[in-house]
């Protein structure tokens, strides 16, 4: 008995088409409004020690955040950064996509690339952000965007080392938070939670790209960052 393939009609075609780009539209300002609203049920402190956000308010910063806390980072930036922009290091993939759409609505713009497509192009892209006048901040998750999880890529060692400017981790700690079984165990704070945002202490560049030197400031970030 021969099996027959449904045909699928251009005009389905259309409207599945149509359909796709009406979620594409929709859904980041979506996404993006429930991070708001989420942001409003939480008890949010600020821990900056070292004073990072009032030193130098005219030169980019290099932020360094951990894959699972990118939830609650555009706001955060958004919050305690006021009238800067960022250029955040986001993969090519689909995700990315929709990624860069919700992160647009806080400020920060997308760098296309990753470790595993076309991630030299991302970084040559924002080493030269860095060295252009009135550069946008550089965002980053060192252990992303397939891990291993809380270890410290050669990407942001590298774009600290060619720019010559320091590492500013900075982590958001939860009361309270459901955590996803990926595998950066993706974490969302419930309603109502403490939020602790921790800056520093800042990181400074490697002098050299000798293994020696990425891994001793590779250490140290992990260490400033925490799990």
């Amino acid at each position: 008995m021969a099996f027959h393939h449904p045909v699928v009609e251009p005009e389905t075609l259309r409207m599945r088409k149509a359909l796709k780009q009406i979620l594409a539209e929709s859904t980041p300002p979506l996404i993006a409004g429930t991070i708001r609203l989420l942001a409003l049920t939480l008890q949010i402190r600020l821990e900056d020690p070292q004073g990072i956000l009032a030193r130098d308010p005219g030169l980019p910063r290099i932020w360094a955040f951990w894959h699972n806390r990118i939830l609650m980072m555009p706001y955060l930036y958004e919050r305690f950064c006021p009238g800067r922009r960022m250029l955040m290091m986001v993969s090519r993939s689909r995700d990315g996509e929709f990624i860069t759409r919700i992160m647009n609505r806080f400020g920060i713009d997308g760098a296309r690339g990753s470790s595993s497509r076309g991630g030299s192009d991302a970084l040559r892209e924002v080493l030269r952000e860095l060295q252009r006048p009135q550069a946008r901040d550089i965002g980053i998750t060192p252990d992303g965007p397939r891990g291993p999880r809380a270890k410290v890529q050669d990407g942001v060692l590298g774009l600290a080392a060619n720019s010559g400017r320091p590492i500013y981790p900075v982590t958001a700690r939860y009361s309270r938070h459901w955590e996803l079984p990926s595998w950066d165990r993706f974490q969302i704070p419930q309603p109502g939670a403490i939020c602790r945002v921790i800056l520093g202490p800042a990181v400074a560049a490697p002098k050299s790209l000798e293994s020696s030197e990425l891994g001793r400031v590779r250490a140290e970030l992990e260490r400033a960052l925490g799990e």
